[in-house]
């Protein structure tokens, strides 16, 4: 049986566009979670999630222990962590990797 391409539930939808502004409020992770582990269309799970490092998710300043605990609940409910996404929107936290255009660059 292949088992590959993997499939994952991406986190960031629970987030983005949602919240104390907009109509929606923010999904919590572990609803999104335990939604990720309940889900199954003729026999079809899951395998895992892609997180968004973004509050009130995974807050990109977590401790060392907040993301252990973090790893354990994802694994108690046996899915994986396939890919983490850091914020560049401003409205996320985030920010440019690449800084900001010095003014007279010619661009």
């Amino acid at each position: 049986m292949n088992n590959y391409p993997k499939l994952h539930n991406a986190g960031w939808p629970g987030v983005v566009g949602k919240g104390p502004d907009a109509e929606e409020p923010f999904i919590d992770l572990d609803t999104i979670l335990d939604w990720t582990a309940a889900a199954e269309v003729d026999g079809v799970r899951f395998d895992g999630v892609d997180l968004f490092l973004s509050a009130p998710h995974v807050d990109i300043d977590s401790t060392d222990d907040d993301l252990k605990r973090l790893a354990e609940k994802v694994q108690s409910l046996d899915l994986v962590i396939g890919s983490v996404v850091a914020p560049v929107w401003p409205p996320t936290g985030g920010g440019s990797a690449m800084g900001t255009r010095p003014s007279g660059d010619g661009f």
